[in-house]
């Protein structure tokens, strides 16, 4: 009986090791975790190491375990089997911009523009890392030109609202997290900034309210218990 459970423990292991290359990467997309996702693209790639797709989702495991700058990496391979992989660019493109590498990541955006210029996220991500560059106003031109192809995606509005803001139009980037909440009623931190834009305005009560709505929803929200406290404080020091 012993004997013959080594065997068929060696059997099943053997038969895992002569899996193909596609065999383990469908293998990794049914995976129930990230530790065995990384295991099982690490296979395929040892068994092909020349298909883009793999290394690309090597990298969103990694990235997705914390484990950043070799995610980069994995997606920089796959562009160099593919310099004109999609995926691959824009996983490169969001994991700089995660670093705040925003040049870089710019240009992985705009590689992607040159490709298919009806790409939403590529305008999106591209008026991010403008913004984070500070060049407002090409990043503007980009965020508009994200609204433009899908009026009702809030992510075009609320990042228009985030440009507006570090430009200190308040009343904007106000209406701009409005039409985020009228496409998303739940987006508490388009609310919470609105609390915000009320504080910078020196309309404390109706920031105190927003804040209070956001508590009422999310009763842990930190970012407003802090927010809601701040205001109060001042409100105290003001008269």
């Amino acid at each position: 009986m012993e004997e013959e459970k080594k065997e068929k423990k060696e059997s099943d292991k053997k038969e895992i090791e002569d899996l193909s290359a596609e065999e383990w990467f469908k293998k990794g997309l049914k995976a129930k975790n990230i530790e065995e996702e990384i295991l099982c693209f690490q296979k395929s790639i040892e068994k092909d190491p020349n298909n883009p797709s793999a290394w690309n989702n090597l990298g969103i495991a990694l990235y997705d375990s914390g484990r950043q700058e070799e995610a980069i990496q994995c997606f920089v391979r796959a562009l160099e089997i593919d310099s004109y992989y999609t995926d691959g660019l824009f996983n490169l493109g969001y994991a700089l911009m995660q670093n705040r590498r925003f040049r870089e990541a710019s240009q992985c955006f705009e590689r992607i523009l040159k490709v298919n210029e009806k790409d939403f996220n590529a305008w999106v991500n591209l008026g991010y890392t403008l913004y984070g560059m500070k060049e407002y106003e090409k990043a503007e031109k980009s965020i508009m030109k994200a609204i433009e192809l899908s009026p009702d995606n809030p992510s075009g509005w609320y990042n228009l609202g985030l440009l507006y803001y570090a430009q200190e139009e308040f009343e904007k980037s106000m209406e701009c997290f409005e039409k985020v909440l009228e496409l998303q009623p739940e987006n508490m931190q388009a609310l919470n900034n609105i609390g915000i834009i009320y504080g910078r305005l020196g309309q404390l009560d109706k920031a105190i309210d927003v804040f209070d709505r956001v508590l009422s929803v999310e009763p842990d929200n930190q970012v407003a218990q802090f927010n809601r406290q701040f205001i109060i404080q001042r409100k105290e020091v003001e008269g």
